[in-house]
């Protein structure tokens, strides 16, 4: 048996092989997938079919209407989606910060009251956003304010869910520090918390938005205000071009949009 000298780089371990389970499970996803392709009656020979045969939507995308990009009516939606993602981002991101640390042991003491927070929260996150428009639009009419409100729950969805998970990690050192000293709960908060989380729940304001913008495309198909509203209006009078060449300026917005976020999301964190 070869020793081991004291003090020498010992050899890294092998990479270990995919595990019986890990194969068993690629197995039973693959019995899932044929067995549900059989279920739904899935053909590829109406696949193909459907693929070649002439469709709008796909002559619509080969040629799109790119006047749309400097419409002013186009224009004007992108506005108006930009500033509901923004106004939902904001006012949800301020309603989540306290939801967030409510459902704490150390932010809120009250058992029960801490409970019903974490319910409250559990409900919200349970609901999707359109859902949230399409309860919003029967409420309140068609327009820009249903659009606003679900992105005002939809964040307090994503940023109270991330806050919450970012608080659970927080070191208790200061936090024991600030009770020790008098402080109240809410000057432990302020001082002992907020510090550690805010890079954190900044950049998740940040992701927020990006996910608002896009949700906004949608909520407008439902008649809650935005570019989705005029992208619907398209739709259904069959204009593709003009539908495909609003996307295109969607897109682009989007991306702008997420690379800027993202370069500053990586300074924040």
């Amino acid at each position: 048996m070869t020793s081991v000298v004291e003090g020498a780089v010992k050899k890294p371990p092998p990479t270990p092989r995919p595990s019986s389970f890990a194969l068993l499970g690629s197995l039973l996803a693959v019995v899932l997938t044929v067995i549900t392709a059989i279920t739904v009656e899935f053909s590829f020979a109406e696949l193909i079919e459907n693929l070649t045969r002439r469709n709008l939507v796909v002559e619509g995308l080969l040629s799109p209407d790119v006047s749309q990009v400097w419409s002013d009516r186009s224009l004007r939606a992108f506005i108006e989606t930009l500033q509901l993602a923004i106004l939902g981002t904001a006012t949800g991101g301020v309603v989540a910060l306290p939801l967030a640390m409510w459902a704490t042991d150390f932010g809120n003491p009250n058992t029960p009251l801490r409970v019903a927070v974490r319910t409250l929260n559990a409900v919200i996150r349970s609901i999707p956003d359109l859902l949230w428009a399409l309860l919003f639009v029967t409420a309140v009419g068609i327009g820009v304010l249903p659009g606003l409100l679900a992105l005002f729950f939809f964040s307090i969805a994503v940023v109270s869910k991330l806050t919450a998970d970012t608080l659970d990690g927080v070191d208790r050192g200061p936090i024991e520090a600030a009770l020790a000293s008098g402080a109240s709960v809410p000057q432990m908060l302020h001082t002992a918390v907020l510090p550690q989380i805010l890079p954190a729940y900044s950049s998740f304001l940040l992701y927020g938005f990006e996910l608002n913008l896009r949700a906004s495309a949608v909520l407008g198909l439902v008649g809650a205000g935005g570019i989705g509203a005029r992208i619907e209006f398209f739709r259904g009078r069959g204009e593709w071009s003009e539908v495909w060449g609003l996307v295109l300026m969607f897109f682009l917005v989007v991306f702008i949009v997420e690379r800027v976020s993202v370069s500053v999301r990586r300074r924040l964190i």
